[in-house]
């Protein structure tokens, strides 16, 4: 077998940015599949996790790290696209272990983000709300955007997603928002506002106003406006399928796989902006 061949681990594995990473790998010689995790009650036992595209790689969905059958292999990769409290089991068997972890999960809890920052003193540990090159570069443009455009502008930031997602704001968004109240030195826990239902006044200086919207099967769509009396700018994201975050999910996994050191990355060391 090559010696660079990753090998993939994935956690989510039947979800929706699971079964798109599952069949990119099936398509890409550079990876190879050899575990497959998902909540026990999404699980039929036997099921191959490449059973939805017709094929059969071997391995079986499985609702735990302790059911992995890893003995013998190396090079070996997490990607975490579950929910926050299968993320901390994860991060305890990689760490056991000495594996490296791609983190796609979001809606992490200040605890929980503690705990990732503290395993990464261990393994390689990359994060990244959204995995998609695409968004990744819009992030720096959003940065440049708020140097260039003084504070007499306005700033709202906009995000929706499909019906089934749980958290919001967008692990996306609130990034967006940070990159934008770091970029002018305003404090996040005073400029972000969430909600302005009955607050009965009006806009605040050095306020970021979020607004969500969750309908459908909407893959992902971000959008910063930045607002002056009589003109507006406004830089958006559209994601039309999963396929641009599979991809960057399996870069960002390459990226792990190289790594010597245990640290904390994300995908700016991915990609070179």
């Amino acid at each position: 077998m090559d010696a660079n061949i990753v090998n993939i681990v994935l956690a989510g594995a039947s979800g929706r940015m699971g079964k798109e990473i599952i069949e990119r790998i099936s398509i890409d010689a550079r990876f190879k599949l050899v575990g497959a995790i998902e909540d026990e009650k999404n699980i039929k036992k036997g099921v191959d996790a490449m059973a939805f595209l017709g094929k059969q790689s071997g391995v079986e969905l499985v609702h735990s790290c302790s059911k992995l059958s890893l003995a013998n292999k190396k090079n070996i990769v997490f990607i975490d696209f579950s929910c926050p409290e299968n993320s901390s089991e994860l991060l305890r068997f990689c760490g056991k272990y000495s594996i490296g972890i791609v983190i796609g999960t979001t809606g992490f809890t200040i605890k929980q983000k503690e705990e990732i920052k503290n395993k990464s003193n261990s393994i390689p540990v990359l994060v990244a709300p959204n995995m998609s090159v695409g968004v990744n570069k819009m992030f720096a443009l959003i940065k440049k955007a708020a140097e260039i455009y003084g504070e007499d502008y306005d700033i709202e930031v906009f995000e929706a997603h499909h019906k089934h997602k749980k958290d919001a704001p967008s692990g996306t968004a609130l990034r967006l928002g940070t990159i934008l109240a770091q970029s002018r030195e305003w404090d996040l826990t005073k400029s972000f506002c969430f909600s302005r239902h009955k607050k009965n006044s009006e806009r605040q200086a050095n306020e970021i106003g979020f607004s969500v919207l969750r309908a459908g099967d909407i893959v992902g769509k971000h959008s910063v406006t930045f607002a002056d009396s009589g003109e507006t700018l406004e830089i958006i994201h559209n994601c039309t399928s999963r396929a641009g975050y599979a991809k960057g999910a399996l870069e960002a996994a390459t990226f792990v796989a190289r790594q010597k050191n245990p640290g904390l990355f994300s995908m700016d060391d991915v990609i070179e902006i």
